[in-house]
């Protein structure tokens, strides 16, 4: 049994901007609308095997976090990064240099903030929020940067 909750149809999305150190194209920063998909497999328990609404606020409070606001890698080797009241992110190789007011910006536990180190981190945080629910063995999550394009990943829980 599986349910499946697709992200842009339910809405799980958000906005925010990024870039990719050293990529000819992504090395700019611009941004993206995001949508998060979620496949749960697993046992019914009940009526349900989860209930869609415990699943849809796990991922909306994962975006919310997120909206609106710059993704920065705070593992990224190819970073320099301060952090006082403003937040200044130096691009080694290439020179680069942003400063950007501390507020709007997301330091995510991640080496990159590709689609699929996103793919990660949300699967990640999902896993941890369903501990408990011993009836779902396996999760598949899917980041999309647009419509038909994106990256997944899965795991056993």
């Amino acid at each position: 049994m599986f349910i499946e909750i697709d992200g842009w149809m339910a809405k799980l999305r958000f906005s925010a901007c990024h870039f990719i150190p050293n990529h000819p194209k992504c090395g700019c920063l611009h941004g993206h609308t995001y949508a998060i998909s979620v496949r749960l497999d697993g046992e019914q328990k009940g009526e349900f095997l989860i209930d869609f609404e415990k699943v849809k606020g796990i991922v909306n409070e994962l975006c919310d976090r997120l909206d609106h606001r710059v993704l920065i890698a705070e593992n990224d080797p190819r970073l320099r990064i301060g952090k006082k009241k403003e937040v200044t992110v130096e691009i080694i190789e290439s020179k680069k240099r942003y400063v950007l007011p501390s507020e709007d910006v997301v330091f995510l536990p991640t080496a990159s903030v590709s689609a699929e180190d996103l793919c990660k981190y949300f699967t990640e945080g999902i896993v941890k929020a369903l501990r408990g629910e011993d009836n779902i063995r396996k999760i598949q999550v899917r980041v999309d940067e647009g419509i038909g394009q994106g990256a997944g990943c899965e795991c056993e829980m």
